[in-house]
């Protein structure tokens, strides 16, 4: 009876030790676990860190394009206009055409201008052809001859400022029609046939479509993992899925200091500085060219995201 109880003493006991193996082997195995998860998170970390460091990335950044104001070289009044605001055009299309009845006019007083000096110039020849032979035989002094030849002279350099003249208004009648001067698209107009239009002042702006490029302000920190020629991703907010490829055409040099006074103006452009940890990082803008923009997706102003894949290379 004793040994039987024993027996189940012994029974007991290694059913506990049993357990308490196993218990220590769970602990240890959530330890090792726990070091793994927290040794793969530090990897992660460090990876992506690297990978950020390395390759730097924004979302402070806007698609843009070149836009021209469109200013006449001749005033006077639009007798058709021949686009509508936001419309496509391609380059050397007629945008709008002022009246050019004035130009045409004086075109043609230059003109006649210049047939009356011909009518002069050829009758001074003639006196002068008629005095020449006259001379040896004392029929015409030396003085008639001269003043005969400095008239052919001077009507013919008359002669050249009035065919100066005709070009110049023909030049004149060409500016009545204004042409597009590369392709894009109609932007800010405000305006109807039969407005009077002035030299030199814009009726409205042209957005040049030919080429895009993004602004993206990186921090200070970042710029010096990139150089112009360096490779470029862009995104745009209104197509996430769509990667866009560029090339870093160049870095800012000059960004406004804060709270300065931009008096007079100086062109320098402003970036609002932003929180970094414990410090207040800088941004400098850094131009992208885009290398294949989509026309339909692209708009000046549009969100961007944009990432540097790394310096240039060689």
């Amino acid at each position: 009876m004793h040994q039987a109880a024993r027996s189940s003493d012994e029974n007991v006991a290694g059913v506990t030790a049993l357990a308490d193996e196993a218990v220590e082997r769970r602990k240890f195995i959530r330890k090792i676990t726990s070091l793994i998860i927290v040794a793969g998170a530090v990897l992660i970390t460090l990876y992506v860190w690297g990978i950020i460091e390395r390759h730097p990335r924004t979302d402070d950044a806007t698609a843009r394009a070149n836009v021209v104001g469109i200013a006449p070289r001749v005033a006077g009044q639009i007798l058709k206009l021949n686009v509508q605001d936001n419309q496509a055009v391609k380059k050397g299309d007629v945008l709008f055409e002022i009246d050019p009845e004035d130009y045409r006019l004086v075109l043609e007083k230059a003109k006649a201008d210049l047939a009356a000096l011909d009518r002069q110039i050829a009758q001074a020849r003639s006196t002068l052809q008629r005095l020449e032979p006259l001379l040896p035989k004392h029929f015409a002094t030396a003085e008639n001859v001269d003043e005969a030849r400095t008239k052919v002279t001077t009507l013919e350099a008359q002669r050249e400022g009035a065919i100066a003249t005709i070009n110049l208004e023909e030049l004149h009648l060409s500016y009545c029609k204004v042409i597009a001067p590369f392709d894009g698209r109609v932007i800010n107009l405000n305006i109807s046939a039969g407005a009077h239009v002035t030299a030199g002042v814009p009726v409205f702006s042209l957005l040049d479509t030919t080429k895009w490029y993004v602004i993206a302000n990186f921090r200070e920190a970042e710029i010096r993992h990139m150089a112009p020629g360096s490779e470029a991703i862009v995104y745009l907010s209104s197509a996430p899925n769509q990667r866009f490829r560029g090339k870093v055409q160049g870095i800012g040099w000059a960004v406004k200091p804060e709270g300065e006074l931009d008096l007079p103006p100086s062109g320098v452009p402003y970036i609002k500085r932003e929180l970094n940890w414990v410090r207040v990082a800088q941004r400098f803008p850094v131009r992208i060219e885009v290398e294949n923009p989509d026309q339909e997706l692209f708009r000046m102003g549009a969100s961007a995201v944009a990432v540097i894949k790394g310096p240039p290379t060689k």
